[in-house]
């Protein structure tokens, strides 16, 4: 005689074979569009007097449902969304949308590292326009990039870095005119003479002209009738008698603004050996490697000794080779 095995099946089991496949299966809950106006004023953390006050303002659909007033939740998402002076007790903060197209005055400062009082001062002097939200004065986006893009002055933090990049590459004109030992309306001339001009590149940073060391290291290159003035030599260069040499060491200085990258008086950089031999750099190594004179290292930085290489350079001179 045969025997059937009936499996044990548990009730959770049953239940749940008759909620998935049953004639009368659970429905999933309807997503609430409506909430009261309590609910509406707990969500704000609103008193009644708060609550009604909102309700007459109409900034949401409202409607009377079963006698009772309520709220459209689509609708009072879309105005939180839209506003910056409600905020929920819990959730994500108010303005999400309005973040996305526009700045408040604050945000304006704070990007731009000024006073609040100076932004409204920007607002009237350049005739930026503004809008309105909840008493509140906002900057669209799209208005302030096209403002920000006219004037050099005012920068973010990120444009202050490339500014700065910037103006380690350039000089300004009373700078120029420093370097010269000349007036600023004699450096304005020169920018100006046609003789001249095609030398200079020029950047405006924040509202100021600036002309490019390169461009100024052309000109100095491309003309013989104005030289970097002695009186803004550092004591050492000051000293130097090799006349070439000094106006060398002149013009590089003006270029890098870094002093060590100059030789002194008693050595030299392998770029001012080759300048004195009118020979390249690379023949300066070779002349080391085959023990025509000889150089040190001090710190990171290989150097020429300079007595030593003036000796052979002018004996080489006098063999004339």
């Amino acid at each position: 005689m045969n025997q059937v095995v009936i499996e044990e099946t548990s009730f959770e089991e049953v239940l749940s074979e008759i909620e998935e496949n049953g004639k009368y299966k659970r429905l999933p809950p309807k997503e609430k569009t409506w909430m009261t106006v309590p609910e509406m004023g707990n969500l704000l953390g609103l008193k009644k007097t708060g609550r009604y006050w909102l309700v007459q303002k109409n900034y949401f659909e409202c409607r009377e449902i079963a006698g009772q007033m309520r709220v459209n939740i689509a609708s009072f998402e879309k105005w939180y969304a839209n506003q910056v002076k409600y905020q929920k007790v819990n959730g994500e903060g108010p303005g999400k949308n309005l973040k996305k197209w526009s700045y408040s005055i604050s945000e304006v400062a704070k990007m731009l590292e000024i006073s609040e009082t100076t932004v409204y001062d920007l607002i009237k002097r350049d005739g930026i326009k503004t809008v309105t939200v909840d008493y509140w004065i906002r900057i669209p986006k799209k208005t302030f990039q096209e403002w920000y893009e006219k004037q050099s002055k005012y920068r973010t933090q990120k444009d202050r870095k490339k500014d700065e990049e910037l103006e380690g590459a350039t000089i300004t004109m009373p700078e120029m005119a420093r370097l010269l030992g000349l007036t600023r309306s004699q450096v304005y001339g020169i920018l100006k003479n046609s003789k001249y001009s095609h030398f200079f590149e020029t950047l405006v940073i924040a509202e100021k002209k600036r002309i490019t060391k390169e461009s100024f290291q052309k000109f100095l290159d491309g003309q013989d009738h104005y030289k970097l003035d002695p009186a803004n030599d550092y004591e050492e260069l000051s000293m130097e008698q090799n006349f070439s040499l000094a106006n060398y060491r002149r013009k590089k200085l003006a270029k890098t603004g870094d002093r060590s990258k100059n030789g002194n008086l008693s050595y030299l950089t392998f770029d001012e050996a080759a300048f004195l031999a009118n020979v390249s750099r690379g023949m300066i190594y070779k002349w080391i490697d085959d023990g025509k004179f000889s150089s040190v290292k001090i710190g990171y930085i290989s150097r020429v000794k300079r007595d030593e290489f003036e000796v052979w350079l002018k004996e080489r001179e006098r063999k004339g080779n």
